[in-house]
């Protein structure tokens, strides 16, 4: 996150080594974040920027289909990280040239020209703040980019599952008006990561909460 105190490189280490390493925590998550690289494809020409990227795979991906990436955050353990990732990943491709640059910046103070970037978005990193803070890394990212996207958990989890202990999960409603307070306009929204059916049989309390991760395309209010 944005504090250069932190410990989230020692945490993403601990996934990374409980997925079996590098590559295969590379490739896991590739295929756990369809619906968000469908939706920064769908929005993105050429140019995107992840912000607060923390393992980046997101954006150690889409440089891979030569998309001019940029990778922003605050942590150099993080930034560290991201770099073996990426070199884990791009060592089983061929003739693969991605456009893949990681900058140590402040979410709240990312710097770049208006409307830099097609796409600026962000995944499991607002609800680690404050609402007014939400608000200016929103308003940040609308400027930076043409296009928004934010990814944040659900009321699928309780407060008692909430992975890295800070987490606000807040209903969608709330989110709807922190973005609206921002200057963005919601265009497109979309659930992500539904369990198997299977699982969902069995944990039958949660089968009909809402999918346990939200998508907002945002854009410029006019």
């Amino acid at each position: 996150m944005d504090n250069e105190n932190s410990h989230w490189g020692e945490l993403y280490q601990k996934d990374v080594d409980k997925k079996g390493g590098n590559l295969p925590y590379v490739l896991g998550k590739i295929n756990k974040k369809k619906k968000l690289i469908n939706l920064i494809k769908k929005y993105a020409d050429k140019s995107v920027i992840e912000c607060g990227s923390g393992t980046s795979v997101v954006s150690i991906y889409l440089a891979s289909l030569e998309y001019e990436t940029t990778a922003v955050d605050i942590e150099d353990d993080v930034i560290r990280l991201s770099k073996q990732l990426a070199k884990a990943y791009y060592n089983t491709l061929e003739d693969c040239n991605p456009k893949l640059n990681f900058e140590k910046k402040s979410i709240f103070k990312l710097g770049y020209p208006r409307d830099s970037f097609d796409v600026a978005f962000s995944n499991g990193v607002l609800e680690h703040f404050t609402d007014d803070e939400i608000i200016e890394i929103i308003k940040q990212q609308l400027f930076t980019a043409k296009i928004t996207i934010v990814g944040i958990p659900t009321k699928y989890f309780s407060s008692k599952e909430a992975k890295y202990g800070n987490e606000r999960v807040l209903e969608l409603s709330y989110w709807r008006r922190l973005i609206k307070k921002s200057g963005g306009t919601i265009i497109e929204e979309v659930g992500m990561d539904r369990e198997p059916l299977s699982k969902r049989l069995v944990n039958f309390k949660k089968y009909f909460k809402p999918k346990p991760y939200h998508l907002f395309v945002v854009k410029k209010s006019k």
